[in-house]
This record gives structure tokens, sequence and C-alpha cells, in this order.
């Protein structure tokens, strides 16, 4: 009996629908309700105006015929990408249907035509609002008809009642109380705990819930965390450092003490000692400085992006052999002042500090995109290889030997980490031979900060 069932509703075929795709699940479900409501519902009137005659009559047989074509369409759809034409094919016979029993029992004024209610009802729900509108003007014309045929011709009769007025008046409440239920039935299903989507959203409202109390208790310990690691951080460069200013201090006093007795080897071993203290107290405030990259904002101010470029170039020193050549066209903004610049210090460092050549040559340019700004940072230096074009993001990574270029190889990453938290992104193009271009977008509109919390439940 059940595998019986599962052929009669096709449930294998239901259960072939995607999974995620409620919409073509919740339809097919509606096609169903309304293939077998048709079909009963046209045999039945097909029997009760057959039953009135001796000999076969032509509206009973198109009815039958009409009642086989709407199970058989039903049965005959293999594929999900066919069920629109099937769904059509549905409305429409079933439009015959209510249309052409009308003319052998009142017209017009038959009460059959209540289920043109139920039609329109499908047609919106099974084929879209396009569709239903015209099934709305298909109902319009067809009441026209009717009403002509009724009023003005002698195509319509009570032949199905035989003219008594009895049977009219008991088809009349059947027919009324019949279409009333089944427009019920087809509304308190896409409103019930049976209705797909409904059911589905429950599940995912009841799953989000869940959810919504894990990333609550998540939040509260991240937030606990990075407090404790800042303070983690405070003390731990606090603590680093003394220590390294004391042999700093010792080398000092060591190197003052031995005064002129000091042999050149030895001083050159103390000096380089007091190189690697101050590399070590750079790195400490490296790490520092990277921790609270995103934590240093400014308030969202007015910027005319050439003069800051200007003024970041003089406040980093800018060396007689260096030619700064800023393109046209730098917007005017409204953003966070100190962040951006913090990004042009560190990028137009970069160009001067790691350039090769004699005439050191930067230009400074920027396009327009639909949300975002592109800026460019190129300059004529030795360039990078393609293989390190990420790994100069990366805090800590270096291309030089330290004791060729002191760097502590955060900058990159603060920059990386700021236009990021800004919503953009950053990038280097280069050849590897002949300069580098640093380009990266920052955003018209900040990006608000991704919310993990739904704040209001969906109510069903």
């Amino acid at each position: 009996m059940k595998n019986l069932f599962r052929l009669l509703f096709r449930k294998d075929f239901y259960e072939s629908i995607p999974y995620e795709d409620l919409m073509s699940r919740q339809r097919f479900t509606l096609f169903r309700i309304f293939t077998y409501t048709a079909f009963l519902a046209s045999i039945a009137s097909a029997l009760q105006i057959q039953a009135l005659f001796s000999e076969i009559q032509s509206v009973p047989v198109i009815l039958i015929i009409l009642a086989s074509i709407i199970l058989t369409n039903f049965f005959l759809v293999k594929r999900d990408d066919k069920l629109p034409v099937a769904y059509m094919i549905s409305v429409f016979v079933g439009f015959l249907v209510v249309h052409i029993q009308a003319y052998s029992a009142g017209g017009l004024i038959n009460s059959g035509t209540i289920y043109l209610t139920v039609l329109l009802m499908t047609a919106f729900m099974l084929l879209g609002t396009k569709a239903g509108k015209w099934f709305t003007v298909m109902a319009i014309a067809s009441v026209g008809v009717l009403f002509y045929a009724t009023e003005f011709t002698t195509w319509t009769s009570y032949a199905m009642f035989q003219n008594d007025i009895h049977l009219i008046r008991q088809d009349a409440l059947s027919t009324f109380i019949l279409g009333l239920f089944l427009v019920a039935a087809q509304s308190n299903y896409m409103h019930s705990g049976k209705n797909v989507i409904i059911e589905r959203i429950t599940v995912q409202k009841d799953q989000l819930e869940i959810s919504n109390r894990k990333l609550q208790e998540y939040t509260v310990h991240l937030e606990r965390t990075n407090r404790e690691l800042d303070k983690f951080a405070s003390i731990v460069s606090h603590d680093l450092k003394a220590p390294l200013r004391a042999i700093g201090n010792l080398t000092g006093w060591i190197e003052e003490d031995a005064g002129d007795t000091l042999v050149p080897e030895a001083r050159t071993h103390f000096d380089m000692i007091k190189q690697r203290v101050k590399r070590m107290e750079d790195l400490i405030n490296a790490i520092l400085d990277y921790s609270r990259a995103d934590e240093r904002t400014g308030e969202e101010v007015k910027i005319v992006t050439k003069e800051l470029i200007e003024e970041t170039m003089d406040f980093i020193g800018k060396p007689e052999n260096v030619t700064l050549e800023i393109q046209p066209n730098m917007p005017v903004m409204i953003s966070d002042k100190i962040r951006l610049q913090q990004v042009f210090s560190n990028l137009l460092g970069n160009a001067v500090k790691y350039n090769d050549k004699t005439d050191i040559h930067i230009n400074v340019s920027v396009k327009e995109k639909e949300s975002a700004w592109e800026f460019s940072v190129k300059d004529n230096g030795p360039g990078i290889e393609s293989q390190y074009h990420e790994k100069v993001f990366v805090i800590f990574q270096t291309l030089n030997r330290r004791d060729d270029v002191e760097s502590t190889g955060v900058g990159l990453a603060i920059v990386k980490k700021i236009i990021e938290d800004q919503g953009g992104k950053i990038w280097v193009e280069s050849d590897g031979k002949s300069g580098c271009d640093f380009k990266f977008t920052w955003p018209k509109i900040k990006k608000e900060k991704d919310s993990i919390l739904i704040a209001a439940p969906i109510i069903v």
C-alpha cells in the first residue's frame, strides 16, 4: 500500500527535485493537489450529466477525455525543467472543463463557474504572476462569452438538471461548498505546517537560534581573548624591552670603561650587539603596531588625496634624488585620514628604502571604480619576482638580508590589514626587473563589520 501511495503521489519524482529548491517542491505539491482534484471533479460532472440520459452524450465524453489528459499529464512529466509546461497544460485543461460543462448546466448562471477562482489561484501559484494575469483575462472573457450565450442565444440550457429547479438548487449548494472547500484547502496548505517552505523556514529558524546562541558565546569568548592578548602583548613588550635596554646600557658602559684599550675587532662586535638590540626593539614595536593596526582609527574627514600624499612624503623625508609624480584627478573623499596616511607612508617609504637606482622615481595614480578608488604606487626599483608577490605581505617576511637593509618585515602586513579592514584589497604587479607597482582599492564607503548575529528572528 505504501508503494502504491508513493506511485500515486509521485514521491520519487518529488524527492528528485533539489532539496534547496523550495519553490519547485512547493509548486509540485500544489500541482499534485490540483491534478487529483480536477480529475475527480471532471469525472463526477461527466457521470452526473450522463446519468440523466439514456443515450451517451457528447459533453460527458469530452469531460472524461479532459480528465484523462489532466491525469496523464501528471504522470508523463519526467524532468523538473518540463514542469512549467505540465503546469500550463493542467491549468488550461481545467479551464476548458469549467467552461464546457457550463453549457449544459445553465451557462453563466451555473454555480460551477466558481471553479474559475480555484483555477486563477492555481495559475498564479504554479505559473507565476504573468501567466496568472493571462488566465485572469481568459476567465473574464469566458464569463463574457457565457453571459452572451445565456442571455442572447440558445447555446446553453439546464439539460444537465432536466430543468428541475430542485436539482439546480442542490447542485448550487454542493458546488459552492466544494468550491469554497478547494480554495480553503489550497490556502490552508500555503500557510500550514505541512507547507514545505514554511516547514523549512521553521527548521532553519530553530537552527539559526541555536547558532546565534553559540555565536554569542563565541563572540564573548573572542572579545575576552582579544583583551587578554592585548594585555599580554603590552606586558611582554615591556618585559622584553627592559632587558634589551639593560644590554644596550651595559654595552655602552663596557665601551666607556675600556676606552682606547678596546681593540677594533671587539669594538666591531659591540657595535653589532647594539645593532641587534635596536633591531629586537624595533621588532617588538612592530609586533605591537601590527596587533593594534585595526584599533588606530580616526574620524571620517574630508581628504584631499593629493595633499595627503605630499604631506606623507614630506613627513617620511624626501631625499634629493627622489622624484614624486602625482597624477591628476586625485579624489577628494570622506574617509579615515589616519589609516590612509599609514598606507601611503609604508608604500612610499618602501619605494625609497628598497630602491637601488641613483635617481628614484615614484608615480602615484588612481582609477575610479564603481564602489572604490584603485590607487597605484609605482617605482623604478629592482622589482619583485612573481613567486614573492604574496610573500611580501606576510608578517616578518623580507626579501633583503636585514644586515643589508634594516627592516622588521611588518610594514606591508600592517598595510594589508588596514586595507582589508576597510573592505579593500592590495596586490603587487612586477616582472622582477623594472620596478614594482603596488595597487590597492580603497572603498568609497567603508564596509560595515560583518554581523555574525541575526538581530530579529524569522516570524512564521
